[in-house]
């Protein structure tokens, strides 16, 4: 239910045009501290400065710190990420932006949200502008890679249509790159959306097995109340990671580490985290626990019931 869409060449490419469109230069702009190194990446590459803040047990943006990340840091920008699918509760996290810190500009990263819905209004639709991907591992993947920006904001899409394409919509007044996605990329999506939503269906439907028979042994990441869940990855906390991911690998299973090292963790984030003044507790717990069980439509049910009980032998 967005006025405007624009088609270009990765989510990366597209939150770094948001907030070139946006934003004067240096800004400062708060991320989670768990997410894609694309986080971090695109506010370094359109010039402003990283502000990490600190995440909750479900790795989304800890809003119980969020009064504190604003207002000492100078903030002015947030860019949340909707991390595996979920949704971060949007009316708190307005509240707080909004009553507390004065007016928030805010970038909804829904990479891996599509398909999600909070409250009734889908992910895409919850900030100023919001950004997906069409990179081949999401839930509407392309073959090679791809993004949108969405806004309801007439300048701020013209803005973006230059940087996608060398300015050419302002007749070079503003400067641009190139950043287009293709049309075949683009046609071959166009048949994928016709079968988006028994995707997603399926990937609900083995989540939903996935929580019914581990829950009992794992820490499993689930929705919190009023959001339907994309279920782009299915990731459960324990402490024998390694040892479990090992022993699921040893029988044909691939398993992932979505985060193992927080972004601070990373050379490129070193400058931007004081140790001895942010802990990072729940970021640095969650980067420590974290594994991503299969989850896709194609799996079968024999499939998902083999992952299941490998875990279970493994952890009984």
């Amino acid at each position: 239910n967005r006025q405007y869409a624009v088609a270009v060449n990765s989510c990366t490419q597209g939150l770094v045009f948001a907030m070139m469109a946006a934003m004067s230069s240096n800004s400062r702009i708060l991320i989670p501290s768990i997410s894609f190194a694309a986080s971090i990446n695109s506010v370094l590459m359109a010039g402003h400065t990283p502000v990490m803040c600190d995440v909750d047990d479900n790795a989304l943006i800890d809003l119980s710190t969020l009064d504190y990340a604003l207002n000492a840091n100078g903030v002015e920008t947030l860019m949340y990420a909707n991390l595996f699918g979920h949704i971060v509760d949007y009316d708190k996290l307005k509240l707080h932006t909004d009553f507390f810190s004065g007016e928030t500009y805010i970038i909804e990263d829904a990479a891996q949200s599509f398909g999600a819905k909070y409250k009734g209004r889908p992910s895409g639709s919850l900030g100023d502008v919001s950004v997906l991907s069409f990179d081949p591992t999401k839930n509407l993947p392309n073959y090679g890679s791809g993004g949108m920006v969405l806004t309801d904001d007439l300048a701020l899409a013209e803005a973006i249509i230059d940087l996608r394409n060398n300015g050419k919509h302002s007749g070079h007044e503003l400067m641009g790159t190139n950043s287009r996605m293709s049309e075949s990329d683009c046609a071959q999506m166009l048949v994928k959306f016709k079968y988006f939503e028994e995707w997603q269906r399926r990937r609900t439907e083995i989540a939903e097995f996935y929580t019914e028979h581990l829950s009992t042994y794992v820490d499993p990441i689930l929705p919190n109340e009023g959001v339907d869940h994309a279920w782009h990855k299915y990731v459960i906390r324990l402490s024998s990671r390694h040892a479990l991911n090992g022993y699921l690998a040893a029988k044909g299973i691939e398993t992932r580490f979505h985060y193992d090292k927080p972004l601070f963790e990373l050379p490129i984030g070193w400058e931007y985290v004081d140790y001895a003044k942010d802990p990072y507790r729940g970021a640095t717990s969650f980067s420590r626990e974290c594994l991503s069980l299969p989850i896709y439509p194609e799996l079968t049910d024999s499939e998902v019931e083999y992952i299941i009980d490998s875990v279970i032998d493994f952890l009984s």
